[in-house]
C-alpha cells in the first residue's frame, strides 16, 4: 500500500481534524501517502458551481490509489459520494463510506442510536423532562432520522413523546432563527430542546439568551457530535460523543483490511455515548473545563492570527494590482505571498492555463475534470519560491512522486468562482489548514485574487491590441505614423541615452504619383504593398519599420555593423523584384532609400534626422527620375 485518498467537504472541521490525526501515525508508520480532497460545496448551491468544485473528485485516476475513504457524513450533495463511488466503483478500487451507508460501499460508522437513547433517557431520569422539542437537521437525512427514533424510544419508555419539531438543518443560524420565530409564534418554553448536532444546539442556546432565556436554568438543550465548539463555550453542551478521536484509527485499519480482503457488503457500527455536562444541568468533568479555559487564553492569539490572513490580503490585493501577465504575478508572489506561518512551507497554486488565456467570451464551463496538462503559477518548496512550470495533471500534486518508506499528507482543494474553473491548491505536509474555516476564507481570497488579477490580464491584452491596431497601418501591416512616433523615434532616444548608435533609413517610391494617375489608385496601393514587403525580408529582424504617410516608409534599427546603406539598397532592389513576380505587379516599380546614422553624442532632434535620411534618399531619387523619364522618352 502506497497511496490512499480520503474525500471530504472542508466544512466539518473538527471531524476532518479527528480522522486525519487518527490516520497519520499508522500512515506514516507504514509509509503511507494521504491525499485529502476537500471540496467545500454547500448545502444547496447552485448546480454549476457544484459540478465546477466537483472536477476536484474527477481530476485524478482512481487506478493510482490502494483504496479510499469518503468522510460521507460531511458531504452537502449526494452527487459527491455518487462521483466518486461511480470512479472508484468502476476499477474495483477499494473504498469505505464513513457514517453513511451508500449501496455497494463498504460501510464504517458509529451508532446514531445508542448514545441518543442514553441522552433521552438521562435526561427523563435525572433531570425528569416531559417536554421535548426536537430541532432536526436537513430533512430525509439519514443520520437525523436515526437521531428522532432514538429519543423517540427513550421517551416511550415513561409514555412520552417529541411534543413538537424545529428544523435547523444543521446549521448555527437556521436553528437560531427558526427557533426564534417559533418561540415568537407563542409557543410554550419546553423543559428541553435535543438537537440533531452541535452547530444547531450552539444557535439555539445563543438565541435564548439574546431573549433572556437561561441555560440549563429555564431550559435545557442538548446536541450531538460533541464538536470542539460546543466544548469551549458556556454553557458547556451536553452531548453525544461518537467517539471520532478513535475513528481516524478504525478507518485507516479497516480500508487495509478492505485492501487485503474486499468485501463491499462490509459493515461495521462504533458506540457513541451520551456526555452530560452544564447544558443539561449536571456537572462537567475536569478535562472539559481545562479544554474551555485554554481556548479563553488563547482568544488573543486566534484572533489575532485569523486578522492576520485578511491583513496579508489586502497586502497581497494591493502588490498585485498590476499584474499584467504568469510572470508578473511569480514575481509579485515570491514578495508577497508569505503564508509559510499559516499553511506550511510547501504549497502550490496550481491553473487551468484556459482560463488565464481565455477570454470572458470564448470562456466555455466544464465539469470533467481539468486538461493533461495544467500550470504552477507559484510555489514553495521548503519555504523558498520554485519556478513556474507545465506539469502533467496525474501527478495531482506538481512533482509528486512517493518515496519508499515515506508518509505525505496532501490536501487539495478546488479554486473556483461561479462557473469558472481556476484550478486547484496543493498543500503539502500542513493538513491543520482544513481543522478550522480559516482556510475557507483563504480560498475565497484567492479565488476573487485570481479572478481580479485575470480581469486585469485581459484588458491588458485588449489594451494592447487596440493600441495596436491604433498604430498600425492597415494596409502593410508596418505602424503607421502615430507608430513611428511612438515606437520607431523612442527607439532612437532610448538607444542615445544607453550611449548606442543607430541607424535611420528613409524608403520612398519612386514616382508614385505617375503610378496613380496612369495605372490608377488600386494599383497605386499594389505598389505601397510591394515596396512595404521588400523592406520586411530585406531588413534584419530586430529591426523596426513604418508607414511614415503617403508612399514613404522609415526603418530604424541599432548601427551595430550588420547593414550598411549599400547593402539594404541592393538587396532591397533584389527583393523588390521578386515580390513584384509574386504579386505580377504589371509596370515598373522602384523606390529609393537615404539614411541617417546617430550617434550618442549627436544633439539633433528626430525631425533633423528625418531631414537627414530624406536629403539622402533624394539623391538616388534623382538619379531614378532620370532614368524613368530617360524611359519615357
Amino acid at each position: 500500500m502506497e497511496r490512499i485518498a480520503l474525500f471530504v467537504n472542508g466544512w466539518s472541521t473538527e471531524f476532518i481534524s479527528m480522522i486525519i490525526n487518527g490516520m497519520k501515525p499508522l500512515a506514516a508508520a507504514d509509509g503511507v501517502d494521504i491525499f485529502v480532497y476537500a471540496s467545500y460545496i454547500l448545502w444547496g448551491e447552485d448546480a454549476d458551481r457544484m459540478n465546477t468544485k466537483l472536477n476536484l473528485f474527477r481530476m485524478f485516476d482512481p487506478a493510482d490509489y490502494d483504496g479510499a475513504i469518503m468522510l460521507t457524513n460531511t458531504f452537502n450533495s449526494a452527487k459527491e459520494q455518487n462521483t466518486i463511488v461511480e470512479r472508484f466503483g468502476d476499477l474495483g478500487v477499494p473504498i469505505i463510506s464513513a457514517e453513511v451507508e451508500v449501496p455497494g460501499t463498504a460501510f464504517v460508522g458509529t451508532s446514531n442510536y445508542k448514545g441518543m437513547y442514553e441522552l433521552g433517557r438521562h435526561l427523563i431520569e435525572v433531570h425528569h423532562v416531559k417536554n421535548v422539542v426536537y430541532v432536526s437537521g436537513i430533512e430525509g437525512n439519514e443520520e437525523c432520522a436515526l437521531r428522532r427514533k432514538a429519543l423517540e424510544e427513550a421517551l416511550a419508555v415513561d409514555g412520552l413523546t417529541i411534543s413538537d419539531t424545529v428544523v435547523g438543518n444543521f446549521a448555527f443560524y437556521n436553528a437560531a432563527d427558526n427557533v426564534r420565530e417559533w418561540l415568537d409564534a407563542g409557543h410554550q418554553l419546553p423543559d428541553a430542546f435535543v438537537c440533531a448536532n452541535d452547530q444547531m444546539a450552539l444557535g439555539v442556546i445563543s438565541e435564548l439568551y439574546e431573549k433572556g432565556i437561561d441555560v440549563p436554568g429555564d431550559v435545557i438543550v442538548t446536541g450531538f457530535d460533541f464538536v470542539k465548539e460546543a466544548q469551549n463555550s458556556y454553557p458547556l453542551l451536553a452531548t453525544v460523543s461518537r467517539q471520532w478521536d478513535q475513528m481516524g484509527a478504525n478507518l485507516y485499519r479497516e480500508l487495509k483490511e478492505q485492501i487485503d480482503n474486499p468485501n463491499p457488503e462490509h459493515r461495521h457500527i462504533y458506540d457513541s455515548a451520551f456526555i452530560p455536562s452544564e447544558s443539561c444541568g449536571c456537572e462537567p468533568d475536569e478535562k472539559a473545563i481545562k479544554t474551555r479555559l485554554d481556548k479563553v487564553r488563547n482568544v488573543a492569539r486566534d484572533t489575532i492570527h485569523n486578522d492576520m490572513v485578511d491583513f496579508m490580503f489586502q497586502e497581497i490585493r494591493g502588490a498585485m494590482t498590476k499584474v499584467s501577465d504568469r510572470e508578473g504575478f511569480y514575481e509579485a508572489a515570491c514578495r508577497s505571498l508569505r503564508f509559510t506561518d499559516y499553511i506550511g512551507m510547501d504549497y502550490s497554486i496550481c491553473i487551468d492555463p484556459h482560463f488565464i488565456d481565455s477570454t470572458d467570451d470564448d470562456y466555455v464551463p466544464y465539469y470533467d475534470g481539468y486538461p493533461d496538462r495544467m500550470e504552477v503559477l507559484f510555489e514553495r518548496r521548503e519555504g523558498e519560491p520554485a519556478p513556474q512550470k507545465v506539469y502533467d495533471s496525474r501527478e495531482i500534486y506538481p512533482g509528486y512522486r512517493h518515496t519508499e518508506g515515506g508518509s505525505e499528507i496532501y490536501v487539495i482543494t478546488p479554486l473556483t468562482h461561479l462557473e469558472y474553473n481556476i484550478g486547484y491548491v496543493g498543500i503539502k505536509n500542513h493538513p491543520e489548514v482544513l481543522y478550522d474555516l480559516r482556510f475557507k476564507k483563504w480560498i475565497n481570497n484567492m479565488d476573487t485574487l485570481l479572478i481580479s488579477i485575470r480581469q486585469y490580464m485581459i484588458s491588458q491584452r485588449l489594451n494592447n491590441k487596440l493600441k495596436e491596431i491604433y498604430m498600425t497601418d492597415f494596409l502593410t501591416g508596418m505602424y503607421n505614423r502615430t507608430g513611428c512616433e511612438d515606437v520607431l523615434f523612442k527607439f532612437i532616444l532610448s538607444e542615445k541615452a544607453e550611449n548606442r548608435r543607430t541607424m535611420l533609413i528613409f524608403t520612398d517610391i519612386d514616382c508614385m504619383k505617375m503610378i496613380n494617375d496612369v495605372y490608377g489608385h488600386l494599383n497605386g496601393d499594389l505598389a505601397i504593398k510591394a515596396t512595404a514587403e521588400s523592406m520586411k525580408r530585406s531588413l534584419p529582424d530586430d529591426w523596426m519599420m513604418g508607414r511614415f504617410g503617403g508612399d514613404e516608409f522609415v526603418a530604424v534599427g541599432p548601427d551595430d555593423g550588420r547593414l550598411t546603406i549599400e547593402e539594404y539598397r541592393r538587396v532591397f532592389n533584389g527583393h523588390m523584384k521578386d515580390v513584384i513576380a509574386d504579386l505580377n505587379v504589371r509596370f515598373r516599380l522602384t523606390a529609393s532609400a537615404g539614411y541617417c546614422m546617430i550617434d550618442p553624442d549627436s544633439e539633433g532632434t528626430i525631425e533633423d534626422y528625418i531631414r537627414g535620411a530624406d536629403a539622402s534618399m533624394y539623391e538616388q531619387k534623382e538619379i531614378a527620375h532620370r532614368e524613368i523619364n530617360a524611359l519615357h522618352g
